[in-house]
């Protein structure tokens, strides 16, 4: 009966983290620095939680933004909505496209401009050659609770655009 416990609990858990890590879709792919207009209304709306399952999103949308590395990047973004009501939440994560990956950046601040001033840093710049991706959404229940941005990657990943669309 343990055994059998163990391994349903096992096949659970596999059932789980193979959902979380399927649950991103890209709404666009960046390979240099810009500005990347958006909408998060409607998107991934099975990606229940962002950084490490710890910020639960309020379910109206997120943007996903994967973004290819070249060589010796260093990397800033900021996000701002033009949607009254709309205070997005900006996170970038290292790695795999999953709610379970610990966020570099997390912040959000009750306002369209998010960081209020300047720039969010990652605390951990991502290494040549990776992937990375950012997510774009709202944790509070206001209305309307998604919404036009506009993302802006600065900083240097010394490769060109590739493609970046919004569907």
């Amino acid at each position: 009966m343990k055994a059998s416990m163990k391994a349903l609990a096992l096949l659970a858990g596999c059932t789980l983290v193979g959902s979380a890590f399927a649950q991103c879709t890209n709404d666009g792919v960046a390979s240099d620095v810009g500005s990347f207009p958006g909408n998060t209304c409607g998107k991934n709306l099975p990606l229940t939680s962002i950084c490490g399952g710890g910020d639960v999103t309020n379910g109206a949308g997120t943007s996903v933004i994967q973004i290819n590395m070249g060589n010796n990047p260093n990397i800033n973004l900021k996000v701002v909505s033009s949607t009254a009501g709309f205070n997005p939440e900006l996170a970038y994560t290292r790695g795999t496209c999953s709610s379970l990956s610990a966020c570099d950046v997390d912040d959000t601040n009750g306002t369209q401009t998010v960081p209020a001033a300047a720039t969010d840093t990652p605390t951990t710049q991502p290494a040549a050659g990776s992937t990375s991706f950012v997510f774009i959404t709202d944790l509070n229940a206001e209305a309307p609770g998604c919404g036009a941005y506009n993302l802006t990657i600065g900083g240097t990943f010394p490769v060109s655009l590739q493609n970046f669309s919004v569907q």
